[in-house]
């Protein structure tokens, strides 16, 4: 039997290791109010539209892997990010699902990652997945028969994913911050 998967969602992993950010963003916090979009709780700071000294070697590094992810995509141009904001979590806060309107990949890095921060999930783009499934017995989850797929929230992790896919960030129940990069991109 020839089972084929058709129309997949592309998830990169990578790691990066770069300078701690860690100060820097806590700096920025105390001056900038921060914003709402999907944070229940929590800062989301302003966005950058280009990078500033302190994280310009990071966004070239994340720009390298978004190229070589869209090579492995068999895509052409070159992918841009157009914007990058920064994100911390404290205790009890989140991410509500949502998805990055008018980006080619979004993508997100972690700074800081307590035990039990939270990790990111994408959902299912087949919004009848769940009903498909509902009351049938499932021998081994896996990508296929899954609602949402969680990745661990590690620091110095990117994960690079299409802007479309729905995502969600869960509780952070570590005492700590989890402190996190987001961008979205564009293909010149």
């Amino acid at each position: 039997m020839t089972i084929d998967l058709l129309f997949s969602t592309p998830i990169c992993e990578e790691t990066i290791i770069d300078k701690d950010l860690t100060s820097y963003i806590k700096t920025m916090q105390k001056i900038d109010n921060g914003v709402k979009r999907s944070n229940s709780g929590g800062w989301h700071s302003k966005v950058f539209r280009e990078p500033e000294r302190e994280f310009e070697s990071l966004w070239e590094k994340i720009e390298a892997h978004l190229n070589e992810f869209n090579r492995n995509m068999d895509m052409d141009g070159d992918v841009h990010i157009t914007s990058m904001w920064f994100n911390i979590n404290p205790k009890h806060t989140y991410n509500i699902p949502h998805n990055h309107p008018r980006s080619n990949y979004s993508g997100v890095y972690y700074v800081k990652t307590p035990e039990n921060c939270g990790n990111i999930y994408f959902q299912n783009p087949n919004l009848t997945a769940g009903w498909i499934w509902e009351g049938h017995k499932i021998k081994q989850k896996n990508n296929m028969n899954m609602n949402s797929i969680g990745y661990k929230a590690q620091k110095d992790t990117l994960y690079i994913f299409p802007s479309y896919i729905q995502h969600y960030v869960g509780v952070n129940m570590s005492d700590e911050e989890r402190i996190s990069l987001s961008f979205n991109t564009n293909i010149r």
